[in-house]
């Protein structure tokens, strides 16, 4: 008879600062039916992996649900797969880290299910060469990565019926490659479907292993899929119909793979992903002529099939090359890891450093720092909760040092070649950027654990041009039967009035001149084209008490004139407030006219929130939300308060100026359809000036982070 061997696996993921409900919601609609039906069908195995945030849910919210994984594991019926703990990308952390990590999640999987995994799910099939000896060393034997891996690496399909071994410097580890078409077939095809296409494969020898591994969530919490997978009983089927076929597929965990058959032989894989993220990684200008060359080769199949190993993007770290929001929280992640690694000798037996590593390894969830098909890097809430464990390690290594002294700090901390500034009290800590205009793009609280500049710019991507052609949501009947890289939907009419795109970075102290002081609607467009010298370079000196920064000579336009601009920038000692000291000098030989301000991007999540609000001690403004677009007569204060968090950031100016608002909103993908999300709101005073030939003009304002529990209960 002829047969064969299918590894079947589920990875389960949910991120670092994913809200709780989320959690509860995919426990409810996806890992906890799961397991109710594979408990019905006994002859049926599987290998599941679960991530550390599951895990530390799982035991404060469903330890029941652990010990019946234990009980399957125990029972041999499932293999529980292990991996970096918190699911970081390998690639992106120093090897410290990484073999830490899995350590973590050896040790969790030792206390829970009795013994330590065989095998690691790489987070989103990110591999890089050298992560064969990271493996190695961590203890662990065989790993999955898709099968365009292989290919890449010149393997054609018929070739990938089993696994093989790779090495780095002599370190040698198992590689499965995952197969494309069954990840599509399941779940959203007839059952027959999968179950025709693995008796195709079948031999009369039976020696051939396929896997089956992709998302737990495609099982019930998927567009859709809940309805088509448990009420209308896909997986009841697809499982009855494993055990009915048993005669001639076996049904095989990947450690009975190993122990049973030989590799197919020796491979060594280039940098890869899955596909769909190779192609993220490129700009959007790129990814339009990839999309493009891609139809063109599908219009004669054969020779599309006969190329796609060919076609691919770049790898995973040009994320952090195409959005440098991405790689600010990533150097921000590395610079805590560097600090631990330097205090580790000292202070390893301290609890705080204990803490310290594990909201490290929280802050290398690898969410956040990317973006693809679901929101990312674009869900302010998961990145300001990798800068929260980042600023709470901080912290806590503070503690360790007992550290009073905090001197200014100039280097390149983003590793573009280019010199930053970090200013540091005991509250504050201020990453300046002298290269793009001298501006903060980074103001941490450390008392609240809250980086207050945590905003991402709006840029075009190549799903925005879907926005014209979908037609509202997808129609009940197709939900759960598309994969999630086919369903074009939308959660709200009107998207496409929101495709902004900002033609540098949004951060704080951003220098604006205009001619006359704008008005509100010349302001909101003027939002989307500001001047080239906003982002020219500024020379940064120190001063006794902080930094000051320079710009070159800035021409206004026009012929109306230049000015240089001077900022200071002091940290108040051991309280959380930066004070700037402003001065414009007119560097012309007669009196120029024009208006200047000063931007600050603030972000505090929630836009439209009752309890986020701006408000002012000259008058009452009635508490507006966040999403605010408005120009204010002159002030000499505004705050913008979060009730929810307990935080306020007031802007106070020594000067009274108009006060101009606008938000930021992004237009970002999701597994629900693309969405508005909110990413800050721009505050700029504006003032307008009358400069004589050579004159200068000063101004100062203070920024001040307070909690506004008093004010609360007052």
């Amino acid at each position: 008879m002829r047969s064969i061997k299918l590894v079947l696996g589920c990875h389960a993921h949910q991120p670092v600062g994913n809200f709780d409900f989320v959690f509860a919601d995919a426990y409810r609609h996806s890992y906890l039916p799961f397991i109710d039906v594979l408990e019905r069908y006994p002859h049926v195995k599987c290998t599941l992996h679960f991530t550390g945030p599951l895990f530390d849910w799982f035991v404060e919210h469903a330890p029941e649900f652990l010990k019946r994984l234990a009980k399957l594991a125990s029972a041999g019926q499932i293999e529980i797969m292990g991996g970096g703990y918190y699911e970081p990308l390998i690639c992106a952390i120093p090897e410290r880290d990484a073999l830490a990590q899995i350590k973590r999640m050896n040790k969790f999987c030792k206390k829970h299910f009795g013994a330590r995994p065989n095998g690691m799910w790489l987070t989103e099939r990110v591999w890089e060469p050298h992560m064969a000896h990271t493996l190695t060393e961590g203890g662990l034997k065989y790993t999955a990565l898709d099968d365009t891996h292989f290919m890449n690496a010149g393997l054609r399909p018929e070739d990938l019926y089993g696994y093989y071994m790779t090495e780095d410097n002599g370190a040698a580890i198992a590689v499965f490659p995952i197969q494309e078409k069954l990840r599509y077939l399941v779940p959203f095809h007839q059952v027959r479907e999968t179950m025709d296409y693995l008796k195709e494969l079948a031999t009369e020898e039976g020696t051939r292993v396929v896997v089956l591994h992709d998302d737990y969530e495609k099982f019930g919490v998927w567009p859709g899929t809940y309805h088509s997978v448990y009420e209308e009983g896909w997986l009841e089927e697809f499982f009855e119909a494993l055990t009915a076929n048993r005669d001639w597929l076996m049904l095989a965990t990947y450690s009975e793979i190993l122990s049973s058959q030989p590799a197919l032989g020796r491979i060594y894989i280039p940098c890869a992903s899955y596909k769909e993220m190779m192609v993220w990684t490129l700009t959007t200008a790129q990814q339009k002529h990839f999309y493009a060359l891609e139809e063109d080769l599908k219009q004669d199949a054969g020779r599309y099939e006969q190329f796609k190993p060919f076609l691919k993007g770049s790898f995973w770290r040009n994320f952090l090359a195409k959005y440098p929001e991405s790689n600010n929280v990533h150097k921000r992640m590395l610079r805590v890891s560097k600090r631990l690694d330097r205090l580790k000798k000292r202070h390893k037996k301290s609890k705080k450093f204990a803490a310290a590593l594990k909201t490290l390894h929280q802050a290398q969830c690898n969410c956040a720092y990317w973006h693809g098909v679901f929101g990312g890097l674009y869900l302010n809430h998961l990145r300001t909760a990798i800068y929260q464990k980042c600023i709470e390690a901080d912290v806590l290594l503070d503690a360790c040092e007992k550290k009073s002294d905090f001197p200014c700090e100039q280097s390149d901390v983003d590793g573009d070649g280019q010199i930053e500034v970090v200013l540091e009290n005991r509250e504050l800590i201020a990453f300046i950027k002298p290269g793009d205009g001298g501006t903060i793009y980074e103001l941490d609280w450390k008392s609240a654990a809250f980086n207050f500049f945590n905003t991402l710019s709006r840029r075009e991507e190549p799903y925005h041009a879907h926005l014209l052609e979908a037609h509202g949501s997808q129609a009940e009947a197709d939900e759960g039967k598309l994969s999630i890289h086919d369903i074009v939907r939308v959660k709200e009419s009107g998207l496409e009035k929101y495709l902004i795109y900002d033609p540098c970075r949004r951060a704080g102290l951003r220098d604006r001149l205009f001619p006359v002081e704008p008005d509100l609607a010349a302001f909101t467009a003027n939002a989307t084209g500001l001047g080239s010298f906003v982002t020219r370079e500024y020379a940064a000196e120190e001063t006794e008490d902080g930094i000051a920064l320079a710009s070159p000579v800035l021409d206004l336009g026009n012929g109306q004139g230049t000015v240089r601009i001077r900022k200071e920038l002091t940290l108040v000692k051991n309280h959380p407030e930066l004070r700037v000291h402003y001065e414009i000098s007119n560097m012309c030989d007669r009196t120029i006219d024009f208006a200047f301000g000063t931007e600050l991007t603030v972000n505090l999540l929630a836009g439209d929130a009752p309890d986020r609000y701006f408000i002012s001690e000259e008058r009452d403004l009635n508490r507006p939300p966040l999403i605010w677009n408005t120009r204010l007569a002159p002030l000499s204060h505004i705050g913008l308060v979060d009730e929810w968090l307990n935080v306020a950031f007031h802007l106070r100016l020594d000067e009274a100026a108009a006060i101009y608002t606008a938000p930021i909103e992004t237009v970002s993908q999701s597994e629900g359809g693309q969405e508005r999300v909110y990413q800050g709101s721009i505050v700029m005073p504006c003032w307008p000036l009358s400069l004589e030939a050579g004159a200068r003009q000063s101004m100062n304002l203070t920024i001040t982070l307070v909690s506004n529990r008093k004010r609360k209960d007052s």
